[in-house]
């Protein structure tokens, strides 16, 4: 029993990456068999992870054509977008206290190698290492767990916003100024760019909303 929830949390981390580096892409059907096949499992650990992905919002199944990578709908990118506006002001307000010089050694160290970056797949992902850093201090478990989910998504979401924008580099600006701010001791003055920052990203991300 325990191989088996072994393979389906491997498999599903597999599918999960190859989704969200857009490897899979959106309308792609996935075939049990395939999938089984290429990994060297049985179906049976295949399929539970089809029904975990499903459940994350990363796949959906079709009546009587089988499983398919789920689009970005913009009704999703908006709730996450809510989600991600509505809890981080009251993460950071937790967090920015505890920041240590360990913290912004990490965060400039991240922003360093975002700036060198030619890789927007490697981009997205440092961009998740950053929220990590800035986030975590608040100690708050339960919202930092949603915020991972969160930004496997946005992992996924930013890869597509690359491709569609031909490659565009992401301006890091943004970070920079938030955690300058931290570090002259302005936690209110931070917390209030970081939220118009987000308020501008969700424009650029979703500018029909």
């Amino acid at each position: 029993m325990k191989g088996n929830t072994t393979s389906v949390k491997k498999i599903s981390k597999y599918l999960r990456e190859q989704i969200t580096s857009n490897i899979l892409k959106p309308g792609m059907h996935i075939s049990e068999n395939t999938v089984a096949k290429d990994l060297g499992v049985s179906r049976v650990p295949v399929r539970e992870s089809l029904r975990i992905l499903q459940s994350e919002g990363y796949l959906e199944f079709k009546p009587n054509k089988g499983c398919f990578v789920k689009k970005l709908s913009p009704e999703f990118i908006n709730q996450i977008i809510i989600v991600y506006k509505l809890l981080a002001p009251e993460m950071l307000k937790k967090a920015i206290p505890n920041y240590t010089e360990k913290t912004y050694n990490k965060a400039d160290s991240i922003i360093d190698k975002i700036e060198k970056s030619e890789n927007n797949e490697d981009t997205a992902y440092l961009l998740w290492e950053f929220a990590k850093v800035i986030y975590s201090p608040s100690h708050m478990k339960f919202m930092i767990r949603v915020f991972d989910t969160i930004y496997q998504h946005n992992v996924r979401l930013l890869n597509e916003f690359f491709e569609d924008k031909n490659n565009a580099k992401f301006k890091i600006d943004s970070h920079k100024k938030f955690i300058e701010l931290c570090k002259q001791n302005k936690p209110v003055e931070a917390i209030k760019y970081w939220s118009g920052f987000l308020a501008d990203l969700e424009k650029l991300i979703n500018p029909k909303k």
